[in-house]
């Protein structure tokens, strides 16, 4: 007996360290034997040093600070052609099932929207798919209005909650079995219009009902008529609402950030209160940071991030599991990858980069993040040039935290919903937080500030770079990357860049 259960023990023990990611609890309680969760050290020291040394300077940050001047563009995603219109008769019931986290299920809101027009199909609330990475099986009713997000949209189609008792059948589990006529599994991505009309309208005629899976980027950005690409405007900018009691918890969040010392300490008894109409005069100003560092975003970038032997073994090891090993970026050198500018920011250099620009010790910051790898350890220096850093931990209490606690979506709705109110939103590296959030304040014209990674990469590698050099290059480069509209070129996603699609030219 003993011989049959040594090989399991040692294959677990094998396990262990070979998939730190996937035994959390073990690697935090032990980071001895696992290195891969020591600090690394600051990996440019004399610039980190400089701009520790930095004095506050008004002047800078009242530059800063100065809303975007008026572009000429505003939002219209009403159709130029006639007013919104329901087909006399629905083809039958359109049924999506989304992957990703938040905002990849947003962009696949917008989409099926857009494919039961083109179809003249009645749309069943979509239905969310347990996220393999983050667990949540958060619906579309437990993070979006459904009861706006219907109304808004019942002059251009049709959406129901549920299926009629008739359909009832027609489940995941039911698709997830067997080869089903009514699923559509085969949808290219960016398909066109015609695809869904010579493809999905045949089985919508003969069975009443079709299911699209996966759908996810299943409807092209080009080629599309105006009414469809408006259309997808609308459910992106007004139809998508988070439910009140995310909004009431972001609007507590900016409201604190606003007025620091007016608010006092976080409570469930101050909720309600923030709501409240803010006086704009007195209140304070803050940035919104996304700092997307998490493991992912780090194995796959193939990059070293200062963590040593055993933190580049462990990030290998991570993208041979998740990927098979099919990382482009792996078979590049770390220098020839930032010298391309392809690496991820590390907490640190999105720091330096902030205080290159102008920012200080007394610039309220705000980090939108679900997890960043190395935990606080790899934060901390980010910490010290931003001592006023906070989070949702931090502004929030136990309390008002327990409705999205361990629900990745909600955490990112709260985060999606304080960014699109700061004064200045900064993405460390671009995904789809990044994507959705710059085409939202685009559409709103505020000020974002877009990390120029060409440029930032070689920076960094300069070893010898003075504080001088390093910050009049990073001002300089940044100049045109604050907010300024930038029209969508062809293949170019519609929630990134709304102009001309959305917003028209006064």
């Amino acid at each position: 007996m003993k011989l049959l259960l040594q090989p399991k023990g040692v294959l677990a023990a094998l396990l262990l360290l070979i998939f730190p990611a996937f035994y959390s609890p073990f690697a935090h309680a032990s980071p001895s034997v696992l290195s891969e969760w020591n600090a690394p050290k600051p990996r440019h020291l004399p610039l980190l040093k400089s701009a520790l040394q930095l004095p506050t300077s008004n002047e800078k940050q009242s530059d800063l600070w100065t809303p975007l001047d008026d572009q000429g563009w505003r939002p219209c995603v009403e159709s130029t052609n006639s007013p919104p219109s329901l087909p006399e008769k629905s083809e039958g019931y359109l049924q999506v099932f989304l992957d990703g986290g938040l905002n990849q299920q947003r962009m696949g809101i917008c989409d099926a929207v857009a494919v039961a027009k083109i179809l003249n199909a009645t749309l069943v609330i979509p239905h969310f798919e347990v996220n393999p990475v983050w667990q949540d099986s958060s619906s579309f009713m437990d993070i979006f209005d459904v009861d706006h997000f219907i109304n808004v949209l019942k002059d251009d189609i049709s959406i129901v909650k549920e299926l009629p008792d008739e359909f009832s059948w027609s489940t995941r589990e039911y698709y997830a079995i067997a080869i089903r006529a009514t699923r559509i599994k085969m949808a290219p991505v960016h398909a066109s219009a015609n695809w869904y009309l010579e493809n999905v309208s045949p089985v919508l005629q003969s069975y009443g009902i079709a299911a699209v899976s996966p759908f996810s980027h299943r409807l092209s950005f080009d080629n599309l008529p105006m009414d469809i690409q408006r259309l997808r405007c609308k459910v992106n900018f007004q139809a998508l609402v988070f439910v009140p009691h995310i909004r009431a918890l972001g609007d507590a969040l900016v409201s604190r950030l606003r007025h620091p010392y007016k608010n006092g300490a976080p409570g469930a008894s101050y909720l309600q209160e923030s709501t409240d109409v803010i006086d704009k005069d007195s209140a304070g100003k803050f940035v919104v940071l996304h700092l997307r560092f998490d493991k992912d975003m780090a194995a796959h970038s193939a990059c070293d991030f200062g963590g040593g032997k055993a933190e580049k073994l462990a990030l290998a090891k991570y993208r041979q599991v998740i990927w098979q090993g099919r990382v482009l970026n792996s078979q590049f050198t770390d220098e020839e990858l930032r010298s391309q500018g392809r690496c991820p920011l590390t907490p640190e250099e999105i720091g330096l980069l902030l205080a290159a620009l102008g920012f200080d010790n007394s610039t309220r910051l705000y980090l939108a993040s679900h997890k960043v790898y190395g935990g606080e350890a790899r934060i901390s220096t980010l910490r010290k040039l931003f001592p006023l850093m906070e989070d949702k931990k931090s502004l929030a209490s136990s309390e008002e935290r327990s409705q999205i606690k361990g629900k990745a979506s909600l955490l990112a709705a709260v985060d999606y919903y304080v960014g699109l109110h700061s004064d200045i939103f900064v993405s460390a590296s671009p995904g789809n937080m990044h994507n959705a959030l710059v085409g939202h304040r685009t559409y709103k014209n505020l000020k974002t500030i877009r990390p120029n990674m060409a440029l930032l990469g070689p920076l960094f590698l300069n070893k010898t770079i003075s504080w001088t050099d390093f910050q009049q290059a990073v001002v300089e480069g940044h100049e045109n990357r604050q907010g300024q509209i930038r029209l969508r070129k062809p293949k170019q996603s519609i929630y990134t860049y709304p102009a001309p699609d959305c917003m028209c030219y006064a």
